[in-house]
């Protein structure tokens, strides 16, 4: 199905009472545009006496009409003379074609973005329900494009562009009929242009579409690359590579600039084609006119009065034309959208989900295997079982499996072999969204909102203050907090980059004590911290841990040493489970391990 009909049907349907309101008093004032260039026959014949004796006048129910109007006024009225009821006449016509244009247009207008603000808020909740392998294979620049400018042209055309086209539209039908009216004979001549113009724009819209695909997709390329600049810009300035980054921007910027050209080029052609079309015709008239005046067979007002009429039929076809080149860039906006739309999370959620235990008693491992690329497995044939107030700690080197292992538990991933199971029921069986509720995450990068201390630690959870200011006292983070200009209240900076590692990191655990999970994953959340810092965190996370199914992963293999089980992950294997002291009279693998860090410390 068209990207626009799509539109139409899953968004502005629903507005469709109001837009058809908008569109009558958008005809309404098309009619007005009729009855002004109708009202400049009595400005040609009676106000400047170009009068036309012997000419047969097809406007005689305009004359009519306005002689009606005479008969009814008080025979003491100035307006009784043409000096007077003629310009009189213009003004009201184009005072109450304002009202109707302005009522019509706000109508549309308001309708258009309510349509287009329900298309974003989809999108985005689209997004969100994603699974995270979906925002590893599309950079934030890209979706930045599809929520902000994608969305943005569409409302363009939705609201403004619209109420223009009715108008317009309206316009154009009006003056086709006045025109019609005055001469048919001449006016069906008239069509005979239209291939001249209606071939050649098609053409061109399919070219403007193409173009705009392409410049969209080179614009969320360049958001990316500014968000990736401006996000590492300690990096950038800690190697001294302006230069480089500027270099690297302004070829992104010329590719720009080449398809700007580009789209530029097909959209001028348009004008250029209706000029070259209006001028044939209006040499056309006048040689017509020349012949039928000598002959006496049309008359001079009347000339002039149909003149302006085919002027006022061109002007808003003129307009649309140049209107058409906005609604290409916003079909290209559109086809990216629902291609978005139509992308389904690969992480299933059951019809009838199964609810989730509030207090499980064990997570289980069963035979576990992941891979992104089959010929290089994950994880291979994890089989581990976690009871209720356990704390496991994975350990090993890098790439061995550990934040892979523990994103099974949240369904970040899902399994590609074996089971995960919660109280014996497969996670695959459980809403996502009811699972994560139960789990509680802390890692080594703790990323706040631009947002106050209280919404941070809250995030989401209409808590009273007072439960926020107890959570942060069990965090050891209260104290902190306190001593800031405006306590819970005071904003933080992106990231919330205004506080300490250490502060970070206490706020992350404050706001996972609110939430009270009943399982817990660590991901290195103290890798990061000085000596002082990670013992005011760790001693949060033995409050935070007590009597949670938890699951630490850490490097520090000192951190690690109270937990219950220590499984040692090798090459996605689990190659060691026990106790420190256990493991380490092993001398496998985690001995070597312990060896090598307390060899380095």
């Amino acid at each position: 199905m068209p990207s626009l009909k799509r539109f139409f049907q899953d968004h502005l349907r629903s507005h469709l009472p109001l837009i058809l309101g908008g569109s009558l008093l958008l005809t309404l004032a098309g009619l007005c545009q009729g009855l002004m260039v109708t009202s400049l026959k009595f400005v040609f014949e009676e106000n400047l006496g170009m009068a036309a004796p012997q000419a047969a006048d097809n406007l005689a129910l305009a004359a009519q009409a306005k002689a009606w109007l005479v008969a009814h006024l008080p025979a003491s009225s100035v307006f009784r003379e043409s000096t007077y009821l003629v310009p009189a006449l213009i003004v009201t016509i184009f005072l109450v074609k304002g009202v109707f244009t302005y009522s019509g247009t706000l109508i549309m207008v308001r309708s258009g973005i309510r349509a287009t603000q329900a298309l974003r808020e989809r999108l985005f909740a689209h997004f969100l329900g994603q699974e995270p392998a979906f925002f590893q294979q599309h950079p934030v620049g890209e979706l930045l494009q599809r929520c902000i400018t994608d969305v943005g042209a569409v409302q363009g055309i939705a609201s403004n562009q619209l109420a223009e086209a009715v108008r317009e539209v309206a316009i154009a039908l009006a003056m086709l009929v006045t025109v019609l009216w005055m001469d048919w004979r001449l006016s069906l001549s008239l069509f005979i242009a239209f291939p001249l113009v209606v071939l050649p724009i098609r053409k061109l819209s399919r070219r403007i579409r193409n173009v705009n695909h392409r410049n969209m997709e080179a614009t969320a390329g360049l958001l990316q690359r500014l968000k990736e600049v401006f996000a590492n810009v300690r990096v950038v300035l800690g190697f001294a590579r302006e230069d480089f980054e500027v270099a690297r921007f302004h070829r992104q910027q010329h590719e720009l600039f080449r398809l700007g050209m580009k789209s530029a080029r097909a959209s001028a052609m348009s004008h250029p084609i209706m000029e070259v079309v209006g001028g044939l015709l209006l040499a056309g008239l006048i040689i017509y006119a020349s012949k039928a005046i000598q002959r006496g067979a049309l008359s001079g007002p009347n000339f002039f009065t149909y003149l302006m009429a085919v002027y006022a039929f061109y002007d808003p076809i003129r307009r649309l034309t140049k209107l058409n080149n906005d609604v290409q860039q916003a079909r290209a906006s559109l086809d990216r959208i629902y291609g978005m739309l139509d992308r389904r999370s690969t992480l299933a959620v059951p019809a009838d989900p199964v609810e989730v235990p509030r207090q499980p008693q064990v997570l289980c491992f069963e035979a576990v295997e992941f891979h992104y690329d089959p010929r290089h497995p994950v994880l291979q044939g994890i089989d581990l079982q976690v009871r209720r107030g356990e704390t496991v700690a994975l350990v090993g080197g890098s790439g061995g499996g550990k934040t892979t292992l523990v994103n099974l538990v949240p369904r970040f991933f899902d399994p590609t072999g074996g089971r995960v199971l919660l109280d014996g029921t497969d996670l695959r069986a459980f809403d996502p969204r009811e699972l994560r509720r139960r789990i509680g995450v802390v890692t080594q990068e703790t990323l706040l909102f631009m947002d106050s201390i209280h919404d941070n630690i809250a995030y989401g959870n209409p808590a009273p203050r007072e439960a926020v200011v107890e959570a942060a006292r069990r965090a050891q983070a209260h104290d902190f907090i306190a001593a800031l200009p405006r306590g819970y209240d005071t904003p933080l900076a992106e990231t919330g980059s205004s506080l300490s590692g250490g502060q970070r990191q206490r706020l992350a655990i404050a706001r996972a004590l609110l939430q009270d999970p009943p399982i817990l994953i660590l991901d290195e959340a103290t890798s990061a911290l000085d000596s002082e810092s990670e013992r005011a965190v760790q001693e949060a996370l033995e409050i935070l841990m007590r009597d949670r199914t938890t699951l630490v992963i850490a490097h520090r293999l000192s951190t690690v040493q109270r937990a219950t089980r220590i499984c040692v992950l090798k090459h996605g294997r689990l190659a060691e489970e026990g106790g420190h002291e256990q493991l380490l009279a092993l001398g496998g693998e985690y001995a070597r391990l312990h060896a090598l860090q307390f060899r380095e410390a």
